[in-house]
C-alpha cells in the first residue's frame, strides 16, 4: 500500500472514531478514555512528523 494510501484510511478511520464518540454522554468515563488516547495518538504523530523533518533536514 504506498503511503498516500495508508494515511487517507488513516483520516477516514480517525474521522469515523470521532464520531462515534461524539455520540458518547458528555460525562461518560468511555468519552473520556476516547479523548485521552485521541490526544496521545496526537501528541505521537506530531512527535513523527517532527523527526521526518528533522531527517530531512539533514
Amino acid at each position: 500500500m504506498q503511503m498516500k494510501g495508508w494515511a487517507i484510511t488513516l483520516g477516514v478511520g480517525a474521522a469515523a472514531g470521532a464520531v462515534a464518540a461524539m455520540m458518547l454522554p458528555r460525562q461518560s468515563a468511555a468519552r473520556r478514555l476516547v479523548n485521552k488516547a485521541a490526544c496521545a495518538v496526537e501528541d505521537a504523530a506530531v512527535k513523527i512528523g517532527d523527526k521526518i523533518s528533522d531527517k530531512m533536514d539533514m
